[in-house]
């Protein structure tokens, strides 16, 4: 009897255990590697899928949020996108057969973001990671174009560029949209180079920005102090390249972005400190000079050059006078 009793536990551990592997069988991660570093606000997931074990996969992200990936019969790897948070984000991929979960992975990407001091450093043990190398892209070649060709500089249509399949979201779902985005024409600023690693800009951001923008440089350029951004041509700390929900393509609304580098002026005390001792409004009014957008930083200071150390738009050297530009007695 106790030989059958641990025949029979034997037994359901080993089939236990199958199932187990089994269900450890359902997806590989291809793309991106766990503990990966990025800039930008989505990334590309690349699975491939054993379609007997898993019939779809379940995606969940940071509070819980969760959408379904549908497995495609003639495919051997599920690609989908998903939107990252600054900081760490762990995603959860779930394989399922007929609803039911047989698979569970996690993975930890963390968005760094030169704007905000905590997340400009990752975590040790985290590695940058860029998709487009050759040996990446050859897992995708079977389905996606992966070589440019000579219309694709100027597509007549956005979704004619072989970029618009995995970036759709970098072409127009934004409020505003940078013009080589909307047209498509992803090499007006990414290098076609042979090499290990393609699509890159160069670096600093001017390179890519002045020509297109030299009417705005040479003005910069002509006032005494120019704001450090700009001053070392990392437009982009500023500015989304792609697009935005703020004009000029700005990543936050302007006072939001400027207290991200100076915390102390968020009170807008600085503006008359020792005069009435109450701040002067950062926020929440109508700019004098532009009726139709709300008052903010940029009401007084120029965010890229001026000819004041604190960039003011106008000459302080008589206080009083300052003030009436704004406030007529």
């Amino acid at each position: 009897m106790k030989r059958r009793r641990l025949f029979l536990t034997m037994v359901a551990v080993l089939v236990l255990s199958f199932l187990d592997c089994r269900a450890g069988t359902g997806f590989t991660l291809r793309f991106p590697p766990d503990n990966a570093v990025v800039d930008n606000d989505e990334v590309g997931i690349v699975l491939t899928v054993d379609k007997q074990v898993v019939d779809g996969i379940r995606v969940v992200t940071a509070g819980g949020e969760a959408k379904q990936i549908p497995v495609r019969p003639g495919a051997a790897n599920a690609c989908f996108g998903v939107t990252l948070g600054k900081g760490m984000n762990t995603i959860e991929l779930l394989g399922l057969q007929q609803g039911k979960i047989v698979e569970r992975k996690k993975i930890n990407i963390f968005l760094r973001s030169d704007l905000f001091p905590q997340f400009r450093e990752p975590p040790a043990g985290f590695q940058r990671y860029f998709f487009h190398f050759i040996a990446n892209e050859k897992s995708c070649a079977g389905c996606h174009d992966m070589e440019p060709a000579l219309s694709s500089l100027r597509p007549d249509n956005p979704d004619a560029s072989p970029c618009y399949v995995c970036h759709e979201k970098k072409y127009g779902r934004r409020a505003f949209v940078h013009n080589p985005a909307a047209r498509g024409t992803c090499f007006s600023c990414h290098d076609v180079v042979e090499g290990e690693r393609k699509y890159t800009v160069p670096q600093p951001d001017q390179k890519m920005c002045y020509p297109c923008h030299s009417s705005e440089i040479k003005g910069w350029k002509t006032r005494k102090v120019m704001h450090g951004p700009t001053a070392v041509g990392h437009c982009t700390l500023c500015h989304n390249p792609h697009g935005a929900e703020w004009p000029g393509l700005l990543r936050m609304q302007v006072t939001d972005l400027c207290i991200n580098c100076h915390e102390d002026k968020a009170s807008g005390i600085h503006v008359i400190a020792g005069m009435y001792g109450k701040g002067h409004p950062v926020r929440g009014a109508r700019d004098p000079f532009r009726p139709d957008r709300e008052f903010s930083c940029a009401s007084c200071h120029n965010p890229h050059a001026g000819d004041t150390q604190n960039l003011l738009n106008h000459d302080n050297s008589n206080p009083a006078t300052y003030c009436i530009h704004c406030h007529k007695f």
